[in-house]
This record gives C-alpha cells, structure tokens and sequence, in this order.
C-alpha cells in the first residue's frame, strides 16, 4: 500500500467584498454596489475551484482575510468548508509570508497563497500547483504570473529558504513578479512558473473578461450570474434615462 500524500497548505487571500471596501477601480465604472457583487462573485468561484482541487489532491483550506471585522460576511459567503484567519501584517509580503509559515507548519507537502481575482482559474490548474509543490525539494517555489506583472499564486515549500522573496518591495506594480524571479534566482531556488492568468483589477479586465466568457467553456457561475445581472442592471438604466 503506497503511503499518504503530504498535504499542502492553501491559504486564500480574502478583502472583504464591501461596497468602497473593495474593487474600487472598477467600481469608477461599474459603481460601489456593483463592484463590491462582482468581488464577491470572484471571491465564490476562487474558492470553489480551490475546493474542488481539493477534493483530488490532498490541500487543507484556509481563507486569510482583512480587514478585522471581514469575519461574518466571508463565513456566510464561504460557507464551513473554508475556516478563517485574520492575516494582515500591514505589509503585504510580510502578510504573505505570515500565512505561509503557518500553513508550512501543519503542512509538509508546502504552502501556497492564492489571490481571489482570477475567477476563470479552473481546478486543474490549482491542483497541478500544489503536485509541483509538493514533488519538488526543500528549495521549489510555484508562482503564478499575471498580465499585469505581478502573480495570482505563489508556493513554497520551506519559509526560511523563500523569505527574500517576500521582502519589501513595491507590491501591486508592473515590477513585481520580475523582482520575484530576482530574488529566486539569486537566491537559488527552484522556481516553477504556472500558466499566465489576468486579474481583473480594471475597467479594461473587465471588458476582457466578458468577452473572454462569451467563447470560454469555464464554469465560474456566480461570475457569470453576476456580469450578467450587471448587464440587465444597465439596460434598466438606459431605458429609464431615455423615457
């Protein structure tokens, strides 16, 4: 009989998905309700890809969110499935690599932090992240570039040989996975990189996301339900302005 598989660790990335709390960039065009929906819609399908990953390789769950009084609302959207845990070092690599020492502890097969703003991300591709992980050396790093330069996922299997990777830097830049790779590479690891996904951040990712879903097979359904209650919501809109 083959032994157990290490377990990996996932720790999703949560804001609050509040109205002026989060999404603000789309909300200049979309508006705060709205945008706060689509947040939340993202957020549900994140964690649903994350969950069903889980159910064909061995991850324990974890949904890491700020700010402090965030709790109630992600228990109802998440559900029991997903504990939670306040992470928030004030800065956001120290935060990161917070959550990833703790999952580290109880997980030998790795650590993985993932961001909640790539809703088509399917649960093969979570999954193969964490068999990357967890079949690599004390010294492999999974990461997960976006467009926008910066990553959705990064995976480590030990704290104190990944910790450069998480210093200071000018996190949410055009820079950021750039400098990444930087510091993995001087400090000799083994990095891995995962396909190339897009946050959707803007107004522009926006646009890109609905067209993308027009021809994509991608299930992501309270994204889905969400843009489409959004389009509904300005027709509405228009016809009233045009009466």
């Amino acid at each position: 009989m083959s032994a157990p598989l290490a377990r990996v660790g996932l720790g999703l990335m949560c804001k609050a998905p509040l109205a002026g709390v989060t999404k603000t960039r789309l909300a200049a065009m979309i508006g705060l309700d709205a945008a706060a929906a689509i947040s939340r819609a993202f957020l549900s399908d994140c964690a649903g890809a994350a969950s069903t990953a889980a159910g064909a390789i061995a991850l324990d769950l974890v949904a890491c969110y700020r700010p402090a009084d965030a709790a109630t609302e992600l228990a109802r959207l998440l559900g029991p499935r997903w504990p939670l845990t306040y992470a928030d070092r004030g800065d956001l690599g120290a935060t990161m690599l917070d959550v990833l020492d703790s999952l580290l502890a109880r997980s030998p097969g790795g650590g993985i932090v993932m961001g909640a703003d790539v809703p088509l991300i399917g649960a093969a591709t979570i999954a193969e992240a964490a068999r990357l992980l967890r079949e690599g050396a004390e010294n492999r790093v999974v990461i997960g570039p976006t467009f926008d330069g910066g990553y959705w996922l990064i995976g480590i299997r030990s704290a104190d040989r990944a910790s450069s990777l998480f210093m200071p830097m000018t996190w949410s830049t055009p820079d950021v996975f750039a400098e990444t790779v930087r510091r993995a590479q001087a400090a000799g690891l083994d990095l891995v990189t995962l396909p190339l996904q897009r946050d959707i951040d803007e107004p522009a990712d926006l646009e890109w996301l609905k067209c993308e879903l027009a021809h994509s097979s991608a299930e992501c359904p309270a994204t889905r339900a969400a843009l489409a209650s959004l389009c509904v919501e300005r027709r509405a809109i228009r016809a009233l302005t045009h009466f």
